[in-house]
């Protein structure tokens, strides 16, 4: 792979270190995620694009797919979030990708919460 050849034989520390940083996030569970995700989306947009980028267009037939993209994208979200999330799963540990542990706390790190002190306190 082009990435893990800078990683390892790149002319700057700071190439290097750029194509770390990409390497890594290509390899995390959150990249495959949401390409999967997407790939889902589109999936199920693509009949739909395809119509409206049609020069001559039934209306009758818009209406119909767009009604039927809005079910299918309601059904994705309402039941088949498992579904997905087996696919990524099974995606990941194919690929020796580490996939956390959706039982885990979450904990979230990040900025502080501290209110900044006015001129007036």
């Amino acid at each position: 792979m082009v990435l893990e050849n800078i990683v390892l034989d790149g002319s700057t520390y700071s190439q290097r270190g750029d194509a770390t940083f990409s390497f890594k996030l290509l390899i995390s569970f959150d990249f495959a995620f949401i390409l999967h995700l997407m790939k889902n989306v589109l999936g199920i947009t693509d009949v739909l694009c395809q119509a409206l980028q049609q020069k001559s267009q039934d209306i009758l037939n818009v209406i119909y797919l767009v009604a039927t993209t809005k079910t299918l994208i309601q059904k994705l979200r309402d039941d088949g979030w498992e579904t997905l999330l087996e696919e990524v799963t099974s995606f990941c540990k194919h690929q020796d990708i580490e996939v956390p542990d959706m039982d885990a706390c979450f904990s979230s790190v990040g900025r502080s919460h501290r209110k900044k002190k006015t001129s007036n306190s």
